[in-house]
Formats: structure tokens, sequence, C-alpha cells
């Protein structure tokens, strides 16, 4: 199992094109009075040349699904509820890597906020892999969404 995440994340990472999933990764339950959060597959997941970052997946459907991007001195990027949702970095804690943190917290200027939780695991050329890891999303109306995630951080060669 752990070696398909690790092939699914080389082949993404090197801008190997497939079409995300359709519905949503993982979801909070909503109430009457709410929606809850739906995070669903980024469409873009990949680093474009000379760029730094991570990139988490999450299983949806035995499939890995990237659900969420950062990156470093740009953005972070989680799709919920349908719409694209785009991060600033606010706080790292633990060790570091190409940019990334151990844990890093994210904020939108609507108030969503992600934390980001992965281990550093085996490292290759210009990365190394993320497991262990946990994408937590809260929205500013109380809902949240919490999903397990692994996947790389790393540089891609211009």
């Amino acid at each position: 199992m752990l070696r398909r995440y690790m092939i699914a994340a080389m082949l993404l990472a090197s801008g190997c094109a497939s079409a995300p999933p359709s519905g949503p990764v993982s979801t909070a339950a909503p109430s009457a009075g709410g929606e809850g959060i739906a995070l669903g597959a980024l469409a873009n997941a990949g680093l474009n040349p000379g760029e730094c970052g991570m990139i988490l997946w999450t299983l949806d459907e035995n499939r890995p699904a990237p659900i969420f991007r950062y990156v470093v001195g740009k953005a972070a990027e989680i799709s919920a509820n349908g719409a694209l949702i785009r991060l600033a970095p606010v706080g790292a804690e633990g060790a570091a890597a190409f940019g990334v943190h151990e844990s890093q917290t994210f904020e939108a200027p609507d108030g969503t906020t992600a934390h980001v939780e992965a281990r550093f695991g085996l490292g290759f050329d210009r990365g190394v892999y993320l497991e262990r890891g946990l994408v937590r999303v809260d929205a500013p109306d109380g809902w949240r969404a919490v999903a397990p995630a692994a996947g790389i951080a790393g540089c891609r060669a211009k």
C-alpha cells in the first residue's frame, strides 16, 4: 500500500496528468443548520519547475486523491465544497526541509484555517516522503473536516 502511495506521489509530482475524482474526499457531517465541509481533489496538484513545496494525498475509493498543495513563498490550496481556497502560511513548528515543516498552519481571508501535520520519511532526489499525515480544515462557521494524508515535500528542477 505504501509503495502505491510512493509511486503515485512520484508520478503526480513529476507532472503526469490524471483526472481527479469527481466526488468529495472527506466530509464533515452537516446538520439542518449548516453545510459542513467536503474536501475535494485538487485539479492542479503539481509543482512548477523551480518551485518547492508539499503535496498531500488521501485515499478516495482506493485511489490517491490530492487534497492539499503548498508552494513555498506562495499560498497553500485546498478544495472545499467545490471551491478552490487559497491559504497563507501563519505558523510552523518542528523539523523543516525544502521550506516545509512537520506542523504548519494556514489561513484564508474568510477565516478558514488548515492545520497540516506529517512526519518526514525516506528522502529521494530533491525531496522527501511525508507519512502519517493529517489535514484538518476548520471553517469559520464551526465545521471541521479531517483527513489522513501522505505525500511529498521537495523542489522540482528548473
